[in-house]
């Protein structure tokens, strides 16, 4: 008795499973009728998706300003890109706004006298909603939900929104770039306007050109100084031989000599100005050349800076826009409807198999 009871084979398995045949039929019959009523008494959910890549380059000025960078424009992101962006969708602030756009809170019935209903519906959110990565490196926002159009809406806002976030973001640092420049450009065209006017002021006492002004003061200078000695030269020969001379040679001799002591003495000023403001003008010059192409540096900055926190532009590349599903997507009737079948036959017989060969070894 004993040995019967612990030794069997196959063919002893299959003949009590053909003694209890109709057991386990009926038991496998009944699993597959709760399966088909399970299947059918729980409420579908549609499944909308959207499907985009995210560009790799958030800088416009970049971008645009830059000579043959479009591409960089055009590229989209590596995996640490799309892994910061799968962050912001997991983010408690996506989730706070959708749930304020669709009025989550009462959708699943939490309101009321309902205890933490904000966390309870993030949770909702959160099992509802998919965010993965594809093989081909593309964002997949996935909503499942009881109605077909809100799971399309709820998958296309959850995109405006992360599009939003993203460049509220790049405005948020932007704009701190943009006053930081803004900043320093105003007080380097400050300066700019300083040295400017130190220059007016020094042009309006009569230096316009540095070096054009150098060669003809230097030339009348020289002629003026010329023409006087000349003219006392000359003089004093006419003088020593004044007997043999008549008087107007002499006088016409003089009154060249006076006009030449009175040009020497009209520029003789001007020189002797120009020379005193002509190191202070030089200097300015060259300070001011050096601090205006620092402003035209620092203009570009503040253009591409400026380009950056007040522009806009899309900071996700849309491949798949959330349509309203047809069918729906959970549950799946033919596959619950054949797990519970199985699992009602491997119930029956397992039961069935232990009522004959391992039930009677603890009796004996």
């Amino acid at each position: 008795m004993e040995n019967k009871h612990t030794n069997f084979d196959l063919v002893d398995v299959i003949k009590v499973a053909l003694k209890y045949s109709k057991h386990i039929f009926l038991i496998t019959l009944i699993g597959m009728i709760v399966g088909v009523v399970t299947a059918f008494m729980i409420t579908p959910k549609y499944e909308a998706f959207t499907v985009f890549y995210i560009p790799g380059n958030n800088s416009i000025s970049k971008s645009l300003l830059a000579e043959n960078n479009l591409e960089n424009f055009m590229s989209y992101g590596d995996e640490d890109q799309i892994d910061q962006t799968l962050e912001m969708l997991n983010s408690e602030v996506l989730k706070d706004k959708v749930i304020a756009k669709f009025d989550l809170v009462n959708y699943y019935k939490l309101g009321g006298n309902t205890k933490y209903p904000k966390t309870k519906t993030r949770k909702n959110l959160e099992s509802n909603t998919e965010f993965k990565r594809t093989d081909n490196l593309a964002i997949k926002v996935a909503v499942k939900d009881e109605d077909p159009v809100l799971a399309a809406n709820m998958a296309n806002y959850i995109s405006l929104c992360l599009d939003s976030m993203r460049t509220q973001i790049r405005q948020a640092r932007g704009q701190q770039a943009y006053e930081l420049i803004k900043l320093q450009f105003h007080k380097k065209q400050t300066e700019v306007d300083s040295i400017l006017n130190q220059l007016t002021q020094i042009r309006a006492q009569g230096i316009f050109d540095y070096e054009a002004q150098s060669k003809v003061l230097s030339k009348a200078m020289i002629e003026a100084q010329t023409n006087v000695k000349a003219e006392e030269a000359r003089l004093q020969v006419y003088q020593r031989n004044k007997d043999r001379l008549p008087d107007s040679t002499i006088i016409r001799t003089e009154g060249r000599l006076a006009a030449a002591k009175a040009t020497y003495q009209s520029i003789k000023p001007t020189v002797t100005n120009f020379g005193k403001l002509s190191g202070k003008y030089l200097a300015l010059e060259m300070l001011h050349l050096n601090e205006q192409e620092s402003l035209a540096n620092l203009q570009l900055r503040f253009e591409a800076a400026e380009l950056d926190y007040k522009g806009v532009i899309s900071q996700h590349f849309l491949i798949e826009e959330a349509s309203i599903p047809e069918k729906s997507k959970y549950p799946n009737k033919a596959l619950m409807i054949f797990l519970f079948t199985v699992s009602a036959f491997l119930i029956s017989f397992l039961s069935v198999f232990y009522l004959a060969f391992v039930a009677p070894r603890f009796k004996d």
